[in-house]
């Protein structure tokens, strides 16, 4: 990017590009997740699961069922705990859902029904990245490794993973609430296929000179680094996003992070349909800045900025007026962006701060706003729209 291809003055958001920052295991395959939807896919980081500062689940508030397993030799699945509050969490009376995974459970909150439904599930053999995909009647756990995974179905048990969910590799939301791309790394290709296990048809070729993993480009398709900048895989072929780098994606926009012959940079706006772009007025710290998210209306992103020093934090930018505005709220960096999830109306931002309780942040005031609820450890979130 040009000045003469962005009319006005190039804002500086971050300083000289740096190539010897410290890199985190795992991180460059790390997601930017993506849709305030259903089919979410986001990777989260198994070896840190397990969080000794975390402190015990107390009982819960309310009164809670949950069917014995019966003993024999190989036990069953345990069956899932259901907590009725008997009134709408948040004052929230939308249909969507927000899930969580931690090391042992899977959560189900049901805002507007005042549930929330936890699943005891299987330790994952692995400390690389997990995909966390939210189906519209089921939650499928996909190690990138090859150990096995788990299918959570809604109302039942969890169950071993099976056909194209057993195999190790990505696995990304779709362009439709049913579907997921899930990676055939031998073949250099990615397919379509449905929560039932059944391929669509389609597919779609990786690149050669990939760099890392697929992850998700916010609207249901693959997005990858690779020679030139960064990509949209499409059925209709390869879309370049950025000659720079992907700062957030969301469910219409891409932030993106570019810079002149000068090393001049700026933040620019992209509009996925159109390919319009705008540059946005953002001062981002010079300290290290994560990937984040951006809101389905489009008007902010969520990052997380480092300091020396100090654990990372939540900041919100405003895309329209490019103000930042921090969260009192500190992050794990090994977790974030698959840490924290947008509602479908843009009104709350989820996140799982560094011992993976679970925070709503009412997003028109920055405040913080406690659930109601006693939940286990969350380390990764995703939504599914009703």
């Amino acid at each position: 990017m040009t000045a003469d291809d962005h009319p006005g003055d190039i804002i500086e958001i971050g300083g000289p590009v740096r190539d010897d920052r410290p890199r985190r295991p795992w991180r460059k395959w790390l997601p930017l997740v993506l849709v305030a939807g259903v089919g979410l896919a986001v990777y989260a980081r198994t070896g840190a699961d397990s969080r000794p500062d975390r402190p015990p689940a107390a009982p819960s508030p309310s009164a809670t069922r949950a069917a014995a397993s019966p003993s024999s030799a190989t036990p069953r699945p345990a069956a899932p705990a259901v907590t009725e509050l008997g009134h709408p969490l948040l004052g929230i009376d939308a249909g969507w859902q927000l899930y969580g995974r931690g090391p042992e459970s899977v959560v189900r909150v049901e805002f507007a029904r005042g549930r929330v439904t936890t699943t005891p599930v299987p330790a994952l053999r692995s400390t690389g990245p997990v995909n966390f995909l939210i189906g519209p009647d089921r939650v499928v756990v996909r190690p990138l490794d090859a150990v096995p995974g788990y299918v959570v179905p809604d109302g039942g048990p969890a169950a071993e993973a099976t056909d194209e969910f057993s195999r190790s590799g990505a696995a990304l939301p779709g362009p439709d609430p049913t579907s997921v791309w899930v990676s055939e790394e031998e073949a250099g290709r990615m397919l379509l296929v449905r929560f039932d296990g059944r391929r669509t048809g389609q597919t779609l070729v990786l690149p050669r000179n990939m760099q890392g993993f697929a992850e998700p480009d916010g609207a249901g398709y693959p997005l990858v680094g690779a020679t030139g900048g960064v990509y949209s895989l499409r059925p209709d072929g390869v879309r370049r996003i950025t000659t720079g780098e992907v700062l957030a994606v969301g469910p219409r926009h891409w932030l993106a992070r570019e810079c002149d012959e000068r090393l001049r940079c700026a933040a620019v706006l992209i509009e996925q349909r159109t390919g319009a772009r705008r540059a946005v007025p953002l001062r981002l710290p010079e300290n290290e800045v994560s990937r984040g998210l951006i809101s389905p209306d489009g008007t902010r992103t969520a990052i997380w900025v480092s300091s020396p020093g100090a654990l990372p934090r939540v900041h919100l930018l405003d895309l329209r007026s490019g103000g930042t505005v921090p969260v009192e709220l500190a992050v794990d960096a090994g977790f974030f962006p698959q840490a924290m999830v947008w509602s479908p109306d843009s009104r709350w931002l989820f996140v799982a701060d560094t011992v993976g309780q679970l925070h709503a942040v009412e997003v028109a005031s920055a405040r913080l706003r406690e659930l109601g609820v006693v939940l286990p450890q969350l380390d990764q979130l995703a939504m599914r729209a009703g």
